[in-house]
């Protein structure tokens, strides 16, 4: 009895060992059929290509649904009106010019294990007759690759995952206006809420070396105007209105009638002629017909103030949803813009961009400074004083020295004095003021040709502003604080 169940123990430990020798063969076939590449798998030119669509499921379980036709040029099916981007369509393309596989699994017969019973995405190529079908499945967290079927009966592990190029929707497709990188600004005109021009002169008649910028002969801030822009140059034309504008759509938008044009003319950057062409830039910008009821400057104090009352009362919307339209040129694309947006491109007065410093010069070029401070009148010179016998001395500072400064006979430093004269700043633009007695005044003789003079008079208006002349023009308010370093500083030299 021993001996049987001895055999039969024999016989049972046989059969686990034939069948596990089994399930070794079988697995090592299965393992034979996964192999490493490292080839390409896939070639397909993107010239030869002819039409091309594509399919997913988005982020919200939507099916998004896109197809183009080559015939000398992109075109959407969809619309054929919709200005596609060429070269982002041959972008999507390129995933299989050379596709790449990392690994290849041989005979397959479950695609489900893939994901590619169900495919993530399904890719649709035509070139000339043939057609080529594409499915994206499951991503390999262990081998961080994608699962791909080409319809050979193979499934690829691919090294560049083509999801993350497909997973687009029709407006990251869209080629939109091209604004440029402007440099060497030569013209900037406006019209509409402000009508004036900006002209570039090299030798205008500033007294600051940096003023390359005149408007109506008067030379403005060229940090200003060049921020100005170079914000329209930074603008990210995206969301859009419409695409295909139509005359109602340009009216509904305002844009038959804009708030603001802006022409900027600039050299051609692609010629290598010192005379350059010179390339126009327009864009016209707008609230809607609606809202365009509303005047501007009321929606604009609302939203300084960030009062809601206030912008109830404009019944204009403030808010971040509110927009405003922007086309370039004579563009069929309307493209939305916010309020903030729509605020900075409207900031392009004389104002805005004029100099906010109120002496209208630079300080190192002063050569001598007569001041009228409580009755008093103080000189201050870089002409050294007369000696024993009578000569006066020669002015300092040449050569672009510093220049040593004299007042009474003896030498003092300037430096508190031109660094508060210099940083005296307009806050507030202002042809004519209300102020009162004078806190101080200023003629400046500047070391330039021409024997430059500059006549500054500061009113006080109460304890927090004052309002400043220069050459008897009235230039606008600077704050009282700034006007008291002046005088302070004056006062030490002086009265020191």
């Amino acid at each position: 009895m021993k001996r049987k169940t001895r055999l039969i123990v024999l016989c049972c430990v046989l059969v686990l060992a034939v069948g596990a020798a089994v399930g070794v063969s079988l697995y090592e076939e299965q393992r034979e059929n996964i192999a490493e590449s490292g080839e390409v798998v896939f070639e397909l030119p993107v010239d030869d290509v002819s039409a091309l669509s594509w399919e997913y499921t988005d982020d919200e379980e939507e099916t998004v649904s896109l197809a183009f036709t080559n015939d000398g040029g992109w075109t959407y099916d969809g619309d054929a009106a919709f200005p596609v981007d060429g070269e982002a369509v041959n972008a999507l393309l390129e995933q299989f010019s050379a596709l790449q596989a990392a690994f290849v699994i041989e005979d397959v017969e479950d695609y489900g294990q893939y994901g590619l019973d169900e495919p993530l995405c399904t890719i649709d190529i035509a070139a000339g007759d043939t057609e080529y079908g594409i499915s994206l499945g499951n991503y390999s967290e262990l081998d961080y690759q994608r699962y791909v079927s080409l319809g050979d009966g193979k499934v690829y592990l691919v090294n560049d995952d083509p999801m993350e190029a497909y997973k687009v929707t029709l407006d990251d497709l869209m080629l939109d206006d091209e604004i440029p990188s402007f440099v060497d600004v030569t013209r900037v005109e406006f019209a509409g809420a402000e009508n004036y021009a900006i002209e570039r002169d090299e030798e205008g008649p500033s007294y600051r070396a940096d003023d390359v910028y005149y408007a109506d002969g008067k030379p403005l801030d060229p940090d200003s105007v060049d921020s100005y822009v170079a914000y329209i140059a930074s603008l990210a034309l995206g969301d859009y209105y419409t695409y295909d504008a139509a005359e109602e759509d340009i009216a509904e938008c305002g844009l038959d009638e804009p708030e603001l044009t802006v022409t900027i003319d600039y050299p051609n950057p692609d010629s290598e002629d010192e005379a350059a062409e010179t390339l126009s830039f327009t864009l016209s910008v707008s609230r809607s017909a609606t809202d365009k009821l509303t005047d501007w400057d009321e929606v604009l104090a609302a939203m300084e103030a960030g009062d809601e009352d206030a912008a109830a009362e404009t019944e204009e919307p403030t808010d971040e949803d509110a927009v405003a339209y922007l086309r370039v040129g004579e563009s069929a694309i309307i493209y939305e813009i916010d309020y903030d947006s729509f605020k900075a491109l409207m900031a392009c007065a004389y104002d805005d961009l004029r100099h906010t410093e109120l002496f209208p010069g630079e300080t190192a070029d002063l050569e001598s400074l007569s001041v009228e401070l409580d009755g008093e009148t103080y000189e201050f010179t870089t002409t050294a004083p007369a000696d024993e016998d009578g000569e006066s001395g020669e002015a300092s500072g040449d050569d672009g020295e510093e220049a040593q400064w004299y007042f009474g006979g003896e030498e003092v430093s300037l430096s508190d004095v031109s660094t508060a004269l210099g940083g005296l700043a307009v806050t507030e633009f202002a042809d004519g003021g209300d102020g009162g007695e004078v806190e101080i005044s200023l003629t400046a003789e500047l070391a330039l040709d021409g024997g430059t003079q500059v006549d500054i008079t500061i009113y006080r208006v109460d304890g927090e502003s004052c309002f400043a002349e220069v050459d008897g023009e009235g230039i606008g308010y600077v704050p009282r604080s700034q006007v008291v370093d002046l005088i302070e500083a004056v006062n030490a030299i002086a009265l020191g």
